[in-house]
């Protein structure tokens, strides 16, 4: 059988070894390195982009909170400025038409509901409306 012919067999296995230890030496010298210093950068830049994302998010919920604080703190004023007013008010007249006033209120409530945060709508406090202001 030429197949199993000693003098091929050893020259083809000679080869074998041969060309497939240069292909694993070109392998790890030349484009293993490369491959891995690539990855390596690729990590480095999601880190960085990782810490960057990180510093706006912080950022932007520190801006949030003060935004939130502030809104509170105003309406806070204009809840005391509205109490005052319509305290005077009522003082000044007995019977207030307060129609006007509940439509206005309800308005202001909506548009929170729709553009605003859920805390900024738990801090109005809304009562029912009495029948008739009395002193």
């Amino acid at each position: 059988m030429p197949q199993l012919d000693r003098i091929i067999v050893f020259s083809q296995i000679f080869w074998l070894i041969l060309i497939f230890s240069l292909f694993y030496a070109i392998l790890t010298h030349y484009f293993l390195p490369k491959f891995l210093k690539s990855l390596k950068i690729r990590k480095q830049v999601v880190d960085l982009n990782t810490k960057e994302i990180l510093k706006r998010t912080e950022g932007t919920l520190n801006k949030q909170n003060l935004l939130v604080k502030i809104l509170i703190k105003n309406l806070e004023v204009t809840s005391n400025l509205l109490v005052s007013y319509f305290g005077q008010l009522v003082k000044d007249k007995k019977s207030v038409d307060t129609l006007i006033i509940d439509q206005k209120i309800g308005f202001v409530i909506l548009n929170t509901v729709k553009f605003c945060d859920l805390k900024l709508v738990n801090s109005i406090f809304v009562y029912p409306k009495p029948l008739k202001f009395k002193n």
